[in-house]
């Protein structure tokens, strides 16, 4: 069985959307196709079958939300449904004709109940993926709603299995040394690997490099994801923020999460991860425990031994002397005095070398200070490709300042980092200049404004999201609101093939004319003359000027003599005063018109 869906349904979406209407399927045809092999690949371009081959026609009974890129189709053959064979369906906008998507099907039959012969019921679904479905359909309700098949209970069935999962590998369990986080320099390493989180069992298929970190946390985020026909597995995340719970995702698929490291100020790992399963963990507990307990017993010869090893016979002090040492040594300085009974101070401090430490710390600045002070040049040093200084304030927010590898084409980049990682960046190129603030370089060509561009269109940076030729194309108002302010119908001018002629605005020599408007092509009026009287011997003269000019065009005889003289035509060239071509034009050269849109 194949589907496909089809170039007519793409091209139809897209004008549905351009309009700004949603994209609609909403009846099922069914047709019984003679010849047709379900195993070979379906031609984008296939159309309904002949009439003659449909055999039922069904309006959608459901749709359902799957995704955000996928919706679902349904509709069910109830047991009044029938006779007929079918191995073609389609699914079509039933207005337009226009077939969404197409399956070719091993034959089928549809029975109804008739003469106490009970009838089938069949569901067929369809699901239909593509970029922004969910908008474009305006479906919202998700396909749970109305499934009543299978779908609840392998939903139940996913869920008991990740129970059982928690059961023996508890909150999250990770084998060897899968998902350790390593500093390499001023970047960290999360090595791939098995683990367990929240019961679902997931797979780091490479190592993941994460970048400049400092006081925050690693977390490892599962989530069993799929649609009504494909196979699920577990996505697996690597996320980089201060605190992360478990969530649900915008189209409803729950996420497990755990820490497996953190990161100090200092850019040091302290490793989270729980190793193995919990019987993994509890053995190891319990010979941690024994190890505690354990002790070597001496039998009373060994002892005597030992001890006569340490402590030979002989004379020792009594309780009594030892006292009297005691109390002479406690009175040279006494550890209950604190130092109070050291007679002078700063001369015991000089003989015990710290005269310059004290001095220091005198004016060393606590952890957590708020100072003002002067300084000179400051050098900070890394061992890596990177030099980074942060600035975290107190709700966890950061500004970060870092230094760039040299073989990149920028040398400083400025982050400011959320609470949830994410980031905002700004790179300074390598390149001699002075930086500008967008306000500085905003005015030098305003929205709306349009400009004469001297090459091909396609080589203009920006081209078609920034620059419009000008060429009469439509634009959505929502993406170019300000260009929808100046250009009120939400289309731009067709300015191809004219000439520009610069607006008379109260000169005199275009009268009535407005910004914007055109003007057709007109000529500038010729003018001539021709004058013809009659000469001597009744001879006819003929002279002409302007655009007119005498031409000889045959001979007439004098009336009452023998002798002729010519005859003369008028000829009119509007060529003798002007140039011509095959349309009237200036001197011009072929530029492009292009306008700034956003």
């Amino acid at each position: 069985m194949s589907s496909v869906i089809t170039t007519d349904f793409e091209k139809w979406k897209a004008q549905q959307v351009a309009a700004g209407k949603p994209v609609v399927l909403d009846e099922f045809v069914f047709a019984n196709v003679p010849n047709l092999d379900p195993s070979k690949d379906i031609s984008r371009s296939e159309k309904l079958p002949a009439a003659n081959q449909i055999v039922h026609r069904q309006v959608v009974n459901k749709t359902g939300l799957a995704s955000e890129n996928a919706v679902a189709y349904s509709v069910t053959l109830g047991t009044e449904v029938g006779h007929f064979d079918f191995n073609w369906i389609g699914l079509i906008n039933k207005t337009s004709g226009v077939i969404g998507m197409i399956t070719h099907a091993p034959t089928q039959k549809k029975i109804r109940t008739a003469n106490g012969l009970q009838g089938n019921v069949l569901t067929r679904s369809f699901l239909l993926e593509f970029d922004g479905a969910a908008t474009e359909t305006a479906i919202t309700t998700t396909a749970e709603t109305w499934q009543i098949d299978f779908t609840a209970r392998l939903t139940g069935m996913d869920e008991m299995q990740r129970l059982i999962n928690t059961d023996s590998y508890g909150e999250a369990a990770f084998l060897e040394d899968s998902f350790a986080v390593v500093r390499q320099g001023e970047q960290y390493r999360v090595k791939k690997g098995l683990a367990y989180i929240g019961g679902l069992r997931g797979m780091l298929e490479f190592d993941q490099t994460l970048n400049s970190m400092r006081n925050t946390r690693v977390y490892a985020d599962f989530s069993y994801q799929g649609n009504l026909v494909s196979q699920w597995k577990t996505r697996v995340k690597i996320t980089a923020v201060n605190d992360l719970k478990n969530y649900v995702d915008t189209a409803g698929y729950p996420h497990y999460v755990f820490a497996i490291a953190r990161i100090d100020s200092n850019g040091n790992v302290i490793d989270l991860r729980s190793h193995g399963s919990l019987s993994d963990r509890e053995m190891a507990n319990m010979k941690r425990e024994l190890g505690k307990i354990k002790q070597d017993y001496a039998t009373k010869q060994a002892l005597e031994s030992g001890l006569n090893g340490k402590q030979p016979k002989g004379d020792y002090a009594t309780n009594a002397a030892l006292d009297d040492v005691r109390k002479n040594a406690d009175s040279r300085l006494s550890k209950y005095q604190n130092g109070a009974d050291i007679q002078n101070k700063s001369t015991f401090i000089g003989n015990l070398g710290l005269s310059e430490t004290v001095v220091q710390a005198r004016n060393a600045l606590p952890r957590n200070s708020t100072q003002s002070f002067s300084s000179g040049n400051h050098t900070i040093k890394s061992g890596g490709d990177y030099c980074t200084l942060f600035f975290q304030k107190g709700d966890g927010r950061q500004a970060i300042l870092s230094t760039s590898k040299h073989d990149v084409d920028f040398i400083l980049s400025f982050t400011y980092r959320d609470t949830d990682g994410t980031d905002t960046v700004v790179r300074v190129p390598r390149r001699d200049g002075v930086i500008a603030l967008t306000r500085d370089i905003e005015p030098a060509i305003p929205i709306g404004a349009s400009f004469i561009w001297s090459r091909p269109l396609t080589e203009l940076p920006g081209y078609n999201d920034i620059f419009w030729a000008n060429e009469g194309q439509r634009f959505d108002p929502k993406e170019y609101p300000v260009a929808a302010k100046i250009f009120t119908q939400h289309r731009l001018p067709d300015d191809r093939g004219y000439a520009l002629r610069m607006a008379d605005n109260g000169r005199g020599i275009d009268l009535g004319r407005t910004v914007g408007t055109y003007q057709e092509d007109a000529m500038q009026n010729i003018k001539g003359a021709m004058e013809a009287r009659y000469g001597f011997l009744s001879m006819t003269e003929v002279s002409a000027n302007g655009a007119f000019s005498v031409v000889e065009n045959g001979v007439h005889r004098i009336a009452g003599g023998g002798t002729t003289n010519p005859a003369y035509g008028i000829d009119f060239d509007a060529a003798r005063v002007v140039p011509t071509a095959n349309e009237f034009r200036m001197k011009n050269v072929a530029k492009i018109l292009v306008t700034r849109m956003k």
